[in-house]
């Protein structure tokens, strides 16, 4: 009985040390002669697109605890790291800009838009500055601690807290707009969806396996539903988070959860259209008329965004620690544990080029134009062209 009690402490310990990770690779029981899965090896490609770094810098070091992406906004790009270090480098070749010492616990971000960096703490603090040399504007308490980035359309500023909130702050000064609240589980993966705001709406996912569609100016919810219910026997098996971002496109809304379904919603009659089975934590990308998920076993499936239908399937990165994939030139880009990033057709699923940015794990990625902005897991943010 103790040794069942220690085990199952064990297990729920490393649910919350995994963040966002998927818990399919865990084992902890089962026959001894069980194979155990290893991640795929690469095998060679022809470039059909050429991967070159333009230039890289450090960034910071500790590990983030939630979700921080490099923006790039203009002639410039940002970040923050954990320890709350602010940074803005020119585009173009990398030269510091200004470097700022905030003394936050970044947790959240960073979202630049409308000449303002936006980001959010482990504290549960909003924090809006001036992108010119990071001067505060504003900063603003939420309800928990903030593990993906705020937004804003330049009204209201937007974000969605790990206890199931997600508050709208007027744009200007901070003021509390308005709030609205789910019932979070008593078990769910640490994490939360990055809202997105798509046609004149705040779509975002919550742990409780719904998505909802939200008027940004009042807070108001124009539709609620269930991606997803999970009626299994246990609660580590009834997990459903939503911690990726959904997709918008064409007037419908697809979004998917850990240990359930992708599901696409038609936004116009507020009903489900086609549900496919899927576990991913990673965010959802459209190109070309697909949306493309990474499944909890790192194989990228792309669907028809009307139809549902399983379009092209690519197992050639199983379970190589991939990052969220982003489109990039009607492409997926995506990067692995080893410091690759590959760059996948958005038509057919086959490989077109592969670089080693980092000897270190990639752990976002955000793109512009033929460009792509990554960080790895020791800090260091790299700026890459493809030509």
């Amino acid at each position: 009985m103790h040794k069942t009690l220690k085990l199952f402490t064990i297990f729920l310990s490393l649910i919350i040390l995994s963040g966002c990770s998927s818990l399919s690779g865990l084992k902890f029981w089962g026959d001894d002669e069980e194979e155990i899965e290893l991640p795929a090896v690469l095998e060679e490609i022809t470039q059909k697109i050429s991967i070159s770094s333009l230039w890289d810098a450090k960034v910071g070091k500790e590990k983030i605890q939630g979700r921080i992406s490099p923006s790039i906004s203009g002639e410039r790009i940002f970040y923050i790291n954990a320890e709350g270090e602010l940074f803005a480098f020119e585009k173009s070749n990398g030269r510091k800009l200004w470097e700022k010492e905030t003394d936050d616990q970044a947790s959240g971000g960073i979202e630049t838009a409308f000449r303002k960096i936006i980001y959010g703490t482990l504290d549960g603090e909003v924090v809006v500055l001036n992108q010119e040399n990071g001067e505060e504007t504003w900063r603003a308490q939420a309800t928990s601690e903030i593990l993906s980035s705020p937004i804003t359309n330049g009204s209201v500023v937007v974000a969605q807290g790990a206890d199931g909130s997600v508050t709208g702050f007027d744009f200007d000064d901070g003021e509390q707009s308005w709030i609205h609240q789910v019932t979070v589980p008593n078990l769910s993966l640490r994490g939360t969806s990055t809202p997105i705001l798509e046609q004149g709406f705040i779509f975002t996912g919550f742990a409780n396996g719904t998505v909802a569609m939200i008027y940004p100016d009042s807070g108001a919810v124009r539709l609620e539903l269930p991606i997803t219910i999970n009626e299994a026997a246990s609660e580590l098996e009834r997990i459903v988070d939503i911690d990726g971002k959904v997709v918008v496109a064409s007037d419908v809304l697809v979004s998917a959860s850990y240990q359930g379904h992708i599901t696409a919603i038609d936004l116009q009659q507020g009903r489900p259209i086609w549900q496919e089975k899927v576990s991913t934590t990673k965010d959802l990308v459209e190109v070309r008329s697909r949306v493309v998920a990474i499944d909890d076993k790192d194989i990228l499936k792309a669907f028809g965004l009307s139809s549902g239908v399983v379009l092209w399937q690519q197992e050639g990165l199983k379970l190589r620690g991939l990052t969220s994939p982003v489109s990039v030139r009607g492409n997926i880009a995506v990067g692995d544990f080893e410091g690759y990033i590959h760059i996948i057709n958005g038509g057919d699923g086959s490989f077109l080029g592969r670089f080693r940015a980092s000897k270190n794990p990639i752990v976002e990625i955000v793109s512009e134009g033929d460009k792509l902005a990554i960080t790895d897991d020791k800090g260091r943010l790299f700026f890459l062209s493809l030509t």
